[in-house]
């Protein structure tokens, strides 16, 4: 099951004569807060971290994938029923996850916790478990797959993963109402404009919204959002703001638009862009503009050296 990459990587089962590897990644897998010294390898040899490793491979519910780059395993992912800090019971797999710290910040922890979970599901599986503590960064990567926390226990969170087939066909129209839900805020949004009416600004942005402009001017919650929005209208015209297409990852939207307007000294402005927005529940939290300008050419349509035309872009 090969995934791109920035370092080329291939995930792949980890091969039995592999698993000697485990005891080292569980040992980088140990979260250390910043200050604190990291252990001796020797800490693995304890009773209740070899029970992650020992005998890997005999029992059924042990299955391993690793993260194959520049020839190197630089990450694993595993699962085993066992006696674990993320135990549940006795038919729920624990996992660990474990990237070298060389490869970490490029995606690949995901990519293995996903690709171990659909291969759980296919084994038969209904849920998987995990252990985290609650200062590790890593609770984000486990919410983001899924997984939600079901008890603490001192320093650390038990979560758990329901991966049914039931489950996923529940998440996936959950998400498809999300998405729509937020596509109508955001054209909600635009339509504002277009109509000189505000149908709810401070319904539609949490009040410490941030809304960024792309030529620089920045707006600090709801209330400054609505009088800019007033202020605005005063002097100028939308004349055209159509939406092109939407895309939706996590908690996150990116619109990308045409945009064209008139102002009261009758000089108007047109171009291209995009948002970035950042969901606040079902509240818009951030937004961001990135304009590009509609007067597209080639400089280099003459020859080697570029021409470039001297063309004031006031909204950058």
């Amino acid at each position: 099951m090969p995934f791109d990459c920035k370092c080329d990587m291939e995930i792949r089962k980890m091969r039995p004569e592999e698993f000697s590897l485990l005891p080292e990644f569980l040992y980088q897998a140990i979260y250390l807060p910043d200050g604190v010294q990291p252990p001796p390898r020797s800490v693995v040899e304890l009773p209740e971290l070899q029970v992650y490793f020992a005998g890997f491979g005999a029992r059924s519910g042990d299955h391993c994938l690793v993260a194959e780059a520049e020839g190197r395993a630089a990450g694993a992912v595993w699962s085993r029923i066992m006696e674990d800090y993320g135990h549940i019971d006795d038919v729920t797999p624990s996992l660990a996850i474990s990237v070298l710290p060389e490869y970490r910040g490029q995606g690949i922890g995901t990519q293995l916790l996903d690709s171990l979970l659909h291969l759980l599901q296919e084994k038969g599986y209904l849920r998987a478990s995990l252990s985290v503590q609650k200062q590790n960064p890593a609770l984000r990567l486990y919410e983001r797959a899924g997984f939600r926390i079901v008890a603490e226990k001192g320093a650390e969170y038990l979560m758990l993963r329901d991966i049914s087939p039931l489950e996923q066909e529940e998440n996936e129209s959950m998400k498809q109402t999300r998405e729509t839900y937020r596509e109508a805020k955001i054209r909600q949004w635009f339509c504002m404009w277009l109509d000189k009416q505000d149908t709810g600004i401070c319904e539609l942005f949490s009040p410490d919204a941030l809304y960024i402009e792309s030529w620089g001017p920045q707006y600090r919650g709801s209330q400054k959002i609505k009088l800019w929005f007033d202020e605005w209208n005063t002097r100028g015209t939308v004349r055209r703001w159509d939406i092109l297409q939407l895309l939706h990852d996590g908690e996150q939207t990116v619109v990308q638009w045409s945009f064209q307007c008139v102002f009261s000294d009758k000089t108007a402005q047109s171009f291209d862009g995009l948002s970035l927005v950042r969901w606040d529940g079902g509240k818009i939290g951030f937004l961001q503009e990135f304009g590009c300008s509609q007067g597209r050419y080639d400089p280099y349509a003459q020859g080697g050296t570029p021409v470039f035309q001297d063309r004031p872009c006031a909204w950058l």
